[in-house]
């Protein structure tokens, strides 16, 4: 007697799309969803800031708690099975490559930007740091760290200090940029600039932006040089992007107070965060939130996580796995008083605690969804 073997339709399902999509050769345009046109986006490392920032005429001793940034690991070489387990995954996302590969740049050109985003970020850092704490600084140009991909021209420079746009004169990177959009696309920009210690004139004919129609493009990075009158050192390593500007800002704030802003609480976080201290929007959150509450290798899990409030809605979704006090922060003051706040015993009035398995619970402990 012959037996049939019956299999799933939805396992049947997957057996063939895995089939198809190991030969690799479909393209992008026909198909976007599948393994060469995505990458997984997982929970990433987590680092100790107190092991990466160093501060002049501080002891840098350890405190009682810690402060921790929280990084997204991108796996850009996905296999048919591989690629299906990222999409079974809770604390997976799954995006397409060009989101963090855009067209036209190579890998190490994009780690080079993440290079140049993450020095951005330590600066603002600082500064902001050294704003909150009541030190004046002023700008002295807005330095070319990189030149991106779509670059409209080449006569700037890496290193190029841009101190003037048309006789106006350039303090931070912000002006420049301001400068560069007030004139409208096909019009020239001239700029002074400082190029291997020299002052000179360089006219630029500008693009027109991709993000913003009708304004002015040129296509570069820029770093904002302060003189800034405290040595600060962050040994970032191969750790890229702009988002873990909050927590350094918090850390150099504490080392240059010298208090714990712990409270012997271990404290991750995220966050982007600009010269005047706002904490801006970062990508990863759901990940970030899994790999600070699944730390396998450590008895003091994360009592406190720091959330950019752009990202409330992703925080609120994230699959954690050990209860954790998720606090909403908009700019470096608050995230201090925060901390001053929890430290004393008292929670944050917009802090909600999210439990392992999922849901939210309020401050006070109440059910809120």
């Amino acid at each position: 007697m012959r037996r049939l073997l019956l299999v799933p339709a939805a396992v049947l399902l997957v057996l063939v799309v895995a089939a198809v999509l190991a030969r690799g050769d479909i393209p992008c345009e026909v198909l976007a969803t599948q393994p060469a046109c995505e990458v997984a986006m997982r929970p990433g490392p987590i680092e100790d800031t107190a092991t990466l920032v160093e501060v002049e005429d501080t002891a840098g001793e350890a405190t009682a708690g810690q402060l921790l940034l929280t990084t997204v690991a991108v796996d850009d070489r996905l296999g048919p099975v591989e690629w299906l387990r990222a999409r079974a995954s809770a604390a997976v996302d799954v995006v397409a490559r060009e989101q963090v590969f855009p067209p036209g740049l190579e890998p190490d050109e994009v780690a080079e930007q993440n290079a140049a985003l993450m020095a951005d970020s330590q600066l603002n850092a600082t500064v902001a740091a050294l704003s909150h704490l009541g030190v004046e600084l002023t700008g002295e140009g807005a330095r070319v760290a990189a030149l991106t991909a779509d670059a409209v021209t080449d006569r700037l420079q890496v290193d190029d200090l841009l101190v003037g746009a048309d006789g106006a004169p350039i303090t931070d990177s912000a002006g420049a940029a301001a400068a560069v959009q007030a004139v409208q696309p096909g019009q020239t920009v001239v700029f002074e600039v400082l190029r291997d210690r020299r002052r000179q004139q360089v006219e630029v004919e500008l693009g027109e932006s991709p993000d913003q129609p009708g304004k002015g493009y040129v296509g570069v990075l820029l770093v904002t040089e302060l003189d800034v009158p405290v040595d600060v050192e962050i040994d970032a390593g191969r750790i890229g992007g702009p988002s873990a500007g909050l927590m350094f800002a918090l850390t150099i704030v504490g080392l240059l107070d010298d208090r714990d802003l712990t409270g012997g609480s271990v404290v991750a976080g995220t966050g982007t965060i600009d010269f005047d201290g706002q904490v801006g929007a970062v990508g990863g959150v759901r990940q970030k939130l899994v790999a600070a509450t699944s730390r396998p290798d450590t008895d003091r899990p994360v009592a406190v996580f720091l959330v950019p409030r752009g990202n409330l809605d992703q925080a609120r979704r994230a699959p954690v796995e050990r209860e954790v006090l998720v606090v909403p922060v908009d700019d470096l003051d608050g995230a201090v008083a925060a901390l001053d706040t929890i430290a004393g015993g008292g929670l944050p009035d917009d802090a909600f605690t999210l439990r392992a398995g999922g849901g939210v619970m309020d401050a006070a402990g109440g059910h809120a969804g």
